[in-house]
């Protein structure tokens, strides 16, 4: 059975950067460095998972019985604040109020992963689309530092489509940022379809515009 250590403080910058290169997203942490003077540039990927291709459930270390999946609520939000997943407490609690879905994957009293779900809109940055009734968009998928490696998150991506079928929403909408090695990855074990390759480009917090650079037959 998997005992990992619990975390016992947030992470440092210097800590949450290191994580970053050590797990090959050295361009993302350039890209964030670029956009504290006030400009972006983010070349990304729109995603359309199916829920009819998974086959069978991915196999994770350890024993999965020993898991429990749960929509997560305000009580759990401070926890993975304490991530390098790139919100803070007060912003979860207001996805939460805003009819947000998190749904989460523990080890006892310990959270292994988690992710989100909007049934109301998806999109990127300022460019937001209604969602209709049968469609949903995941986003800010994370597994916590002790966990990885253990593939929990193809696992717990995969539980979340038996949850959303049961809902009636069989249409799954997830964007990728281009050079996010990791998640483009997760995406193509998942099977996931590309869509569009979008290129977001923001001037001095003022100007911004969303571009097409492809569309994926």
């Amino acid at each position: 059975m998997h005992n990992p250590k619990k975390k016992k403080k947030e992470l440092s910058l210097k800590q949450k950067i290191g994580i970053k290169i050590r797990y090959g997203m050295v361009l993302q942490v350039i890209k964030n460095r670029i956009g504290r003077m006030g400009i972006e540039i983010l070349p990304y990927y729109l995603y359309r998972e199916k829920v009819s291709v998974v086959a069978e459930m991915p196999k994770i270390k350890g024993n999965v019985s020993d898991y429990q999946f749960e929509f997560l609520g305000q009580a759990d939000m401070k926890t993975i604040s304490e991530s390098n997943s790139g919100f803070n407490e007060e912003e979860y609690l207001g996805f939460l109020a805003d009819g947000g879905i998190c749904l989460g994957m523990k080890l006892g009293n310990q959270i292994a992963a988690f992710m989100w779900i909007n049934i109301k809109e998806r999109g990127f940055k300022e460019t937001i689309i209604p969602l209709k009734s049968d469609e949903a968009y995941l986003w800010n998928m994370y597994t916590m530092e002790s966990f990885r490696g253990m593939n929990i998150a193809p696992y717990l991506r995969c539980k979340s489509y038996e949850v959303l079928k049961g809902m009636g929403r069989g249409k799954l909408y997830s964007i990728s940022e281009y050079f996010n090695s990791p998640a483009v990855k997760f995406k193509h074990k998942l099977n996931a379809k590309r869509l569009r390759l979008g290129l977001y480009i923001k001037l001095f917090n003022k100007y911004h515009w969303d571009l097409t650079l492809r569309f994926y037959s």
